[in-house]
């Protein structure tokens, strides 16, 4: 069986890490309300593609080069902001806002909605691995679904090929994909699976999201956390894949803030995340 890692990430992500001085700066996260911490905060400086995400108690370390350089949080529920490194090392708390999120109802008449079915790639054999190839918190692997019609999603899988050993949590997003690049986040809070015992399928349970859309959709996993791993090593974990000869649906990104890359360069893969939803009837 051939295991594939997304080599051309690793390929920009290595020259970033030999090219910058190793200069870190250490904070926490916390609610400008409450005080409280904010874990899984994205942090990142995107021109040097150096990330990573904030620990349960909102605690970060960020890799940087230059005391200008411009670093960006968001979290899910709370404002962006964008701060210096400068700023960074004179005050160590960064304070986000919280932003409210109003939930659309959707009434929808048995009538109006078509069956049950899935949309994206449930690969039931085990065919190819595709992996992550990066060492920083915030790498982020998703299959694109195409979508020729409203949707209402009820469900989202992911089909892992190789769990490893690590203890790991990846956080659930599913962005609108619009343009080329995938732009919203439809889940409003931090939904945090981790990999399963044994490989196969894990389901995770939409349904009281009320998410809709009619434009294509980037489902995504993204490594958060890190229980059991070394600096700088490489989790083990892999997702099953199919390769083609049509369209790639795999993208793939480095750390927070990151570009999103299609993976296509060297061989083509569908990837094996889906959702179970039903379409909206005119």
């Amino acid at each position: 069986m051939v295991r594939i890692y997304l080599l051309f990430a690793v390929m920009v992500l290595g020259f970033s890490e030999l090219s910058v001085s190793q200069n870190y700066v250490n904070g926490v996260v916390l609610d400008s309300d409450t005080d409280a911490p904010i874990p899984y905060v994205n942090i990142g400086i995107a021109e040097r593609m150096s990330g990573t995400v904030s620990g349960g108690q909102g605690l970060f370390q960020l890799r940087y080069e230059s005391e200008t350089d411009s670093v960006l949080f968001s979290a899910i529920g709370y404002q962006s902001y964008k701060t210096a490194v400068h700023d960074l090392l004179d005050d160590t708390s960064v304070l986000l806002s919280p932003e409210m999120y109003n939930l659309e109802e959707i009434v929808v008449s048995e009538r109006a909605l078509g069956r049950m079915t899935e949309l994206g790639y449930n690969l039931r054999k085990r065919g190819q691995n595709v992996g992550f190839g990066s060492t920083q918190l915030g790498t982020e692997i998703g299959g694109l679904v195409q979508i020729d019609r409203e949707i209402i999603i009820y469900r989202a899988h992911f089909t892992f090929n190789n769990t490893g050993k690590e203890k790991l949590l990846f956080r659930v997003n599913l962005y609108e994909f619009e343009g080329g690049e995938p732009f919203k986040n439809l889940i409003p809070e931090n939904i945090l699976i981790s990999p399963p015992d044994q490989p196969g399928t894990i389901t995770v349970d939409l349904s009281n999201y009320n998410i809709a859309t009619d434009k294509d959709i980037l489902l995504s996993l993204e490594w958060v956390e890190a229980v059991s791993l070394e600096e700088n090593e490489i989790q083990n974990i892999t997702f099953r894949a199919d390769r083609t000869r049509r369209d790639a649906n795999v993208y793939f990104r480095s750390t927070s803030h990151a570009p999103f890359w299609k993976f296509d360069q060297f061989v083509k893969y569908h990837l094996g995340f889906y959702v179970t939803a039903r379409q909206v009837m005119p």
